[in-house]
């Protein structure tokens, strides 16, 4: 990797943070809504997979560690290995998939990737939480599909328009 790319890694690190501090938490879940999955979608689309891989990784390691980088500013193992640990773990291997699969279909590697995230996200629920997977479903995926779905209809637009630009440089 060179080294002029780490203040592109930086930014997409800072942005997968922010994306986080831009949540707010449903009555009925524990499942907050962020703007990660934007992000996620951006910085995958934009960068390499194993430089999406580094970007996901120090995010994850950061907040394991107990930097407040996880939705609503919190951080800790507790949240790594909490109930929404899986949507976190799952955006380590969603972010590889849209960047591997991008070449192909960007678009369809934006909605296989927020499929990696709803399986792993709400496999995990499930089993931390003690409930039932149709219940895991109901919480910590269905309230989320069209919200998402539009965060991958506005990342692949804005791609497109930055994708021009960066074409003409």
């Amino acid at each position: 990797m060179k080294t002029k790319k780490i203040p592109y890694l930086a930014l997409g690190l800072a942005l997968l943070i922010l994306g986080g501090y831009l949540s707010f938490h449903l009555p009925f879940t524990q499942v907050p809504f962020t703007l990660q999955v934007f992000f996620l979608f951006l910085i995958s689309l934009y960068f390499s997979p194993i430089e999406t891989f580094y970007i996901v990784f120090a995010y994850l390691l950061l907040g394991g560690l107990g930097f407040p980088v996880f939705a609503g500013g919190r951080g800790g193992l507790n949240v790594l290995f909490g109930p929404t640990g899986g949507y976190l773990f799952g955006f380590l291997i969603a972010g590889i998939t849209i960047s591997v699969l991008k070449k192909y279909s960007e678009i369809l590697s934006l909605f296989l990737g927020i499929l990696v995230i709803y399986l792993t996200g709400s496999i995990w629920l499930s089993f931390s939480l003690k409930i039932n997977y149709y219940k895991a479903l109901m919480t910590g995926v269905i309230p989320f599909i069209p919200y998402d779905f539009i965060k991958g209809i506005i990342s692949y637009l804005i791609w497109q328009k930055l994708k021009k630009q960066l074409k003409n440089q």
